[in-house]
């Protein structure tokens, strides 16, 4: 039997992980190794892909010994987000869930030995030896992150179908803006009701929810809003808008579109204290940031790094600011461009789609393959 090298990521084959699955396979080591995803055990989507199911949806990060067999073969590790641990001689290599923003400092300094990690750049590997334990800080390699390749070159939203299945409509907009939040309620700890009603920050009622569609259809504009996965469904559902839709997966994975392509197509992104954003300035195209509750989410959640500092783009502090960002962006007014050039160049090394290329090469120097 072949060995095996074992996929994670979170969504299931998604983000790093998938774009270096798919690198392997164009080089074709899927003749030499079984490529195989972990996921979960109640995990029962069609997939053309192989899969074990690892993990327990009671117990994250813990295996299920069932799967010794599939364990023993493992010889290369690539996790993202629940975290394999090397298991015998396996070398292992963590690609990430985006890079470090959020205050998860107890979820990060558990990630365990490693042979390999990435990171972005000289500057943000300063900031990730402070973050992860002290024992893996010489492991660090800048690649930067395969998914922000795809943002390049992505998919045609239009002439695969999905445009027209998202939005009921066969209408060209003149633009397409993304909005990643991400979440305020973990789905896992969260309890009450979602302080935005419709988990929208900078929205508090269906008068601005409204609002804001109307500028939107006034100027031939989309608004695509993809809710965090981790976020709690402690909100009401958002009424339907003819130019504001939301994505999910199951519509991404019937036309086979990545959040990749999503933000490649973006010709603007509205985000908050998300990763998201670190992968989209890459394009350095113009970004809102919707702040309103940044003093509050400082102090519940915390950051690793002075967020006002290291994330710049244009704040955005309530539904007025909203509208009058969309309006600019209609306008082709982006107020934030050189500040927003100084944190690309902090947090990007590379600024091109070589960053898969960069880590799978590195493996097969490293490792072997």
């Amino acid at each position: 039997m072949k060995p095996v090298i074992l996929f994670e990521s979170y969504p299931d084959f998604n983000g790093n992980s998938l774009e270096i699955y798919n690198e392997l396979i164009r080089r074709g080591y899927d003749k030499k190794y079984d490529l195989v995803w972990a996921v979960y055990d109640d995990f029962n989507i069609p997939t053309d892909k192989k899969i074990v199911k690892l993990f327990s949806k009671n117990s994250f990060c813990n295996l299920n010994p069932s799967n010794k067999p599939i364990l023993d073969r493992t010889k290369l590790i690539i996790d993202s987000n629940r975290y394999i641990y090397k298991y015998g001689k396996a070398f292992r290599f963590h690609v990430r869930h985006g890079c470090c923003l959020k205050n998860s400092q107890g979820y990060n300094r558990g990630l365990g030995n490693v042979d390999g990690i990435l990171t972005t750049s000289e500057q943000m590997l300063k900031l990730d030896q402070q973050i992860f334990a002290p024992d893996i800080a010489n492991k660090f390699v800048i690649t930067g992150m395969p998914v922000t390749d795809k943002l390049f070159s992505p998919k045609n939203l239009y002439s695969c179908g999905f445009m027209k299945e998202l939005t009921g409509s066969t209408n060209k907009y003149s633009k397409i803006i993304g909005w990643l939040p991400t979440y305020r309620d973990h789905r896992h700890h969260a309890c009450g009701k979602n302080r935005f009603p419709f988990g929208l920050p900078g929205i508090h009622n269906l008068a601005e929810f409204t609002k804001l569609n109307d500028i939107l259809k006034s100027k031939n504009m989309l608004l695509v809003v993809q809710q965090h996965h981790a976020q709690a469904k402690n909100y009401d559902a958002p009424p339907k808008c003819s130019n504001i839709v939301f994505v999910n997966e199951v519509l991404k994975n019937k036309y086979n579109v990545s959040t990749s392509d999503l933000l490649g197509n973006f010709d603007a992104l509205l985000t908050d204290y998300s990763s998201a954003y670190h992968e989209y300035i890459i394009l350095n195209r113009p970004i809102g940031l919707v702040v309103e509750d940044l003093i509050e989410y400082a102090k519940k959640n915390g950051f690793f790094c002075n967020y006002l500092e290291w994330i710049k783009g244009d704040y955005i502090k309530d539904n007025n600011g909203l509208c009058n960002w969309l309006i600019d962006i209609s306008n082709n007014i982006d107020r934030s461009k050189k500040l927003r050039e100084d944190s690309l160049h902090k947090i990007h090394k590379y600024i091109d789609n070589k960053s898969t290329q960069r880590v799978v090469d590195y493996l097969v120097n490293k490792f072997g393959l």
